[in-house]
């Protein structure tokens, strides 16, 4: 099944600032452990199955033998300013997580990656819990395979 890697995961975090700097995006705060998204990550990397989401612009998902290389996947989410329609404000978070395994086949050692990005913590906090939207809040456990729940 695998296991997160959490040095990967700074190694990815700082590919994923360095990109934002060098375009002259402006900085967003890492969130350093995310439930939801450490969670997906582990069932892509036990399923091999993406997930199927509307926003793509806002994460990435991919698998690589090298997390510390720059993929077009991470320079496209790094480099995603656009607005979202209930946040005027757009995107001032995001998190990394990465989940090592081994090739069936190969055994060589292979990583999933997931970056998100997030609305600022305010902005979400009221979303999740003032709104009428409140029912799409928990969508995520319906695709998350049972092994990885408790990750």
């Amino acid at each position: 099944m695998g296991e997160r890697d959490r040095d990967k995961e700074d190694q990815v975090a700082k590919l994923f600032e360095t990109i934002r700097s060098d375009s002259k995006s402006s900085k967003l705060s890492r969130i350093g452990h995310r439930d939801s998204l450490e969670r997906q990550v582990c069932t892509i990397a036990l399923t091999g199955t993406l997930p199927k989401h509307s926003l793509m612009d806002t994460f990435a998902f991919y698998e690589t033998s090298r997390p510390e290389s720059i993929t077009t996947e991470l320079n496209h989410v790094a480099l995603f300013d656009a607005l979202h329609p209930k946040n005027k404000a757009g995107y001032h978070r995001y998190s990394v997580a990465v989940w090592r395994t081994k090739d069936s086949k190969t055994r060589e050692t292979a990583y999933w990656v997931g970056v998100q990005l997030y609305w600022s913590a305010a902005v979400e906090f009221f979303d999740y819990h003032f709104t009428d939207d409140i029912s799409y809040r928990n969508l995520w456990k319906k695709s998350v395979a049972p092994q990885c729940r408790g990750k």
